[in-house]
């Protein structure tokens, strides 16, 4: 059984490092976008205040299937039509860069919902102290807020790049063969579905376990840095 599926783990591997390049290359954008969200959600602009608010729920009340899709086949679109318009083809979109564009919108709403919240309890103090010696808003966010906010969130963040993690399986429902399509393909070619999609869970443990190994030490980290 198993001497069936041993010629394919190099494909197996693949599909691994495409699945955990494409969550780990969308989370540090999803985590800029959430900071982002998060205080023009709380900033005292209306507008601001509104894009943010509109952002959040929109994408939190969406399945990821449906922003996967509509990013995918709406930029395939507008490159018809950009292409008509240029008389020339620009080619059509990377399933892989759709999916990239597509989690990092999403998960960043879901950021977004985890800064706010610690934002509702952040300390007035330290804002006042950096007010008190001289520094811009600006700075006191950049030197101050934003690196106590992501200490603080590294739990809720490591949580979200796991379910990141496992929602990239749907990337390949169009086209990208990370390692839930490359399990697929496996298991048509030799016939031994169970063997192929435990041997792909097997894989998706590894990539958590290292994953929340990787989360732990940098939550160590930053707990003796205080």
């Amino acid at each position: 059984m198993f001497e069936i599926v041993a010629p394919y783990f190099s494909f197996w591997l693949k599909g691994a490092v495409l699945t955990l390049g494409l969550s780990t290359a969308s989370f540090p954008i999803c985590v800029l976008i959430g900071l982002t969200a998060a205080f023009a959600a709380v900033s005292r602009g209306r507008l601001a205040s509104l894009a943010a608010a509109v952002y959040v729920n929109v994408f939190r009340g969406l399945p990821e299937i449906i922003v996967i899709f509509v990013v995918f086949y709406g930029s395939n679109i507008l490159l018809t039509m950009l292409s008509r318009l240029l008389g020339f083809s620009v080619g059509g979109t990377n399933p892989v860069m759709a999916a990239f564009v597509a989690l990092s919108v999403q998960f960043g709403s879901y950021a977004a919902v985890i800064f706010k919240d610690w934002m509702s309890v952040f300390p007035k103090g330290y804002t006042e102290a950096g007010l008190a010696i001289g520094m811009t808003r600006f700075q006191i966010r950049r030197r101050i807020v934003v690196p106590l906010l992501l200490r603080s969130a590294t739990p809720a963040l490591g949580n979200l790049f796991l379910v990141m993690l496992k929602v990239s399986a749907l990337a390949s429902l169009i086209g990208v063969t990370e390692l839930s399509r490359t399990t697929s393909i496996i298991a048509g070619s030799t016939r031994e579905p169970l063997v192929c999609y435990l041997i792909a869970a097997v894989m998706y443990l590894v990539i958590s376990a290292v994953s929340g190994f990787v989360q732990h030490r940098f939550e160590a980290a930053t707990g003796r840095s205080r």
